[in-house]
């Protein structure tokens, strides 16, 4: 409870209230120090507030830095955190210039590698053509597989064997006397020559057969000949083909 300023004020000076005869304004004095009083209790009671509130703000302050740093602590001991690994990244990177060596079981794979390589074998240069002569969906694959042979000053052994079966059995006529030009270039070659001659049989579009009689009518072989006149009696072979096997027949004696 709040002090009772007044009674004390008396007790204090119940001596001067014995007397008969008050003071001059005796009473205003006493109100005037009674006001005094409480100003300066209640600025001792601010100050005293004021103190206790620092003092609390104080602890408040450093009861939140210890948490924050215990918070800190926790988070770079966790082998997770990002804060922990940093560091042992940073110190596991290599620098540019350095050169790790390698393993010795890692030496000897690179090594075998290395042989591997330098071992295996060259790709075959015709394997493309190869490929393109095979290729019965494509008759632009085929043509250009015939090109490209034409371009070749020799052929080998299975180019030679492709080709001629190219020419024989290819369901398209343009891809057959594509290949029958190609073929004329080697006529020379006892295989080819003998591919030829049988063509002379097979063929059954006329300007396969023009195309094939002016190469193999110079021809003075007895079997080409009687190759020549099998197809001018043959009923089922067209005039200008039969004028034609006529002319070389002529012009070969």
């Amino acid at each position: 409870m709040e002090r009772d300023f007044f009674k004390q004020y008396i007790q204090e000076h119940k001596d001067t209230f014995e007397d008969e005869a008050l003071p001059p304004n005796m009473l205003g004095n006493i109100l005037g120090n009674m006001k005094e009083r409480r100003e300066r209790e209640a600025q001792k009671k601010r100050k005293l507030a004021y103190t206790w509130l620092a003092v609390a703000c104080s602890l408040f302050m450093v009861a939140g830095a210890y948490l924050f740093l215990s918070q800190e602590t926790s988070e770079i001991k966790k082998p997770g955190s990002q804060i922990a690994s940093k560091p042992k990244d940073v110190a596991e990177q290599p620098s540019p210039s350095a050169t790790v060596p390698l393993p010795i079981e890692e030496k000897a794979k690179v090594k075998a590698n290395k042989h591997l390589v330098t071992h295996l074998p060259k790709t075959n240069p015709y394997q493309e053509i190869y490929d393109g002569l095979v290729d019965s969906l494509s008759v632009a694959s085929r043509l250009d597989a015939i090109i490209k042979v034409g371009t070749l000053a020799s052929l080998n052994e299975k180019l030679k064997t492709d080709l001629c079966r190219t020419f024989n059995e290819d369901g398209n006529d343009n891809v057959r006397l594509a290949a029958l030009e190609v073929l004329s270039k080697f006529s020379n070659d006892n295989y080819v020559h003998e591919q030829l001659m049988a063509g002379l049989s097979k063929q059954k579009d006329p300007v396969v057969q023009l195309e094939l009689i002016k190469i193999m009518g110079n021809n003075g072989n007895p079997e080409t000949t009687d190759k020549l006149i099998e197809m001018a009696n043959n009923p089922f072979t067209v005039n200008a083909v039969k004028e034609q096997v006529y002319y070389a027949l002529l012009t070969n004696k």
